[in-house]
């Protein structure tokens, strides 16, 4: 799917929202999606662990994703080779995905820490990840987890994603990564409610190897 492709679906799928719809905009390293997601609160959330991904968050990354989720999402995820990661996966439920979290009380397909995951998988693995990582020290703690080197975790996930693949990057930041990994397709900023920090999801495609 081209970029173009990717903003299509996620306006149709929200077409109720323009206010969320997403445009492309060149940039000397070449197109990128920009928009802004007003989420909102959601007091019904299934999961109360602190930071959890906020309502309807995953729904939206889906839709611009039809090739990893949607009709597709059960063939490409079939048995255990998933092509979908769910790094720092925290209280995120079982799925047809590979949840990895360094903390074994969260209940992870995989317990170990993301820098390690080169040494478990293979180069072309995974399609599409996404991240959600403790923002500062202190939400760390709140995980009871180490803080996240970002420039190392998305190193080692690009070690693990196929050329084209996606990274999905929820933070309160644009991570530092390498040019000859990554290259920036999306900025979207996030807004849950009065009060919440504000959030970018940034998205990355891994350069041809």
């Amino acid at each position: 799917m081209t970029l173009r492709d990717r903003a299509d679906a996620y306006n149709t799928a929200y077409a109720k929202y323009p206010a969320s719809h997403l445009r492309i905009v060149t940039e000397r390293g070449g197109d990128c999606l920009y928009g802004i997601w007003l989420i909102g609160n959601d007091y019904r959330a299934k999961s109360d662990l602190y930071g959890a991904y906020p309502p309807s968050y995953l729904t939206r990354v889906q839709s611009l994703f039809p090739d990893a989720y949607g009709t597709t999402w059960d063939v490409m995820n079939a048995g255990d080779e998933h092509r979908t990661l769910h790094a720092f996966s925290g209280s995120l439920p079982k799925g047809p995905y590979l949840r990895v979290d360094v903390n074994e009380r969260r209940r992870p397909d995989r317990v170990m820490s993301v820098y390690d995951l080169p040494t478990h998988f293979a180069s072309n693995q995974f399609v599409l990840t996404l991240a959600d990582p403790p923002y500062s020290a202190e939400d760390a703690r709140e995980y009871d987890t180490p803080m996240v080197n970002r420039r190392a975790a998305l190193a080692a996930i690009a070690l693990v994603t196929e050329a084209h693949g996606h990274l999905v990057w929820l933070d309160t930041v644009w991570p530092m990564f390498s040019k000859r990994q990554w290259r920036t397709v999306g900025r979207i900023g996030l807004v849950r409610s009065t009060n919440h920090r504000v959030r970018l999801v940034s998205i990355f495609e891994r350069t041809a190897a």
